[in-house]
């Protein structure tokens, strides 16, 4: 998948870049993302604090299936991992640095993470979040998901295919489904 320019509010458009095969350059990748995020964003995506050697650890164990970037200033701003769980079924994460969140890069990442997702043969994404990460739970709002709470947790399950549909625009040279 090549490299695309996606419309933001920030003065310099931002590129999404698509999976490398160097498992070292995107652990690299996830670290300093893991790092730049601020102790709220921290929490929201990991469910918790994490200290900075527990961010390291976790990003040099990372095996995503798949890692999409938003690059700005030649440093990864937005991230979106999925990583198979079982034959057809994925979970996705996705972090956006603090200065550059409500721009839609989640948005953006969301859709186009998903599409190539589904384009791969995975059938359910799961995404898992805390109760207070009102701006997950709104993009996912409008997908069918499945969104089930326990406690002060989420687990959100979507059919691909279903979404896809949905957020999809119109397409007159798409067969329909």
């Amino acid at each position: 998948m090549p490299a695309a320019s996606l419309p933001t509010q920030s003065a310099t458009p931002l590129r999404l870049v698509a999976q490398s095969e160097d498992l070292d350059l995107l652990r690299s990748h996830l670290k300093g993302h893991y790092r730049s995020l601020g102790p709220g964003s921290r929490r929201l995506r990991f469910m918790g604090n994490p200290s900075p050697d527990a961010l390291d650890q976790m990003a040099d164990r990372a095996s995503p299936e798949l890692l999409l970037e938003l690059v700005e200033d030649g440093a990864v701003r937005a991230v979106l991992e999925a990583y198979a769980t079982s034959p057809g079924h994925v979970e996705v994460a996705i972090s956006v640095e603090d200065r550059y969140q409500g721009q839609g890069l989640g948005r953006a990442l969301f859709e186009e993470g998903l599409e190539v997702l589904a384009s791969r043969g995975f059938r359910t994404a799961d995404l898992f979040c805390l109760r207070e990460n009102r701006v997950l739970l709104r993009l996912v709002s409008g997908t069918g998901a499945r969104i089930h709470h326990e406690d002060g947790e989420v687990h959100v399950e979507i059919e691909l295919d279903r979404m896809l549909d949905q957020v999809r625009p119109l397409d007159p040279l798409r067969p329909a489904a």
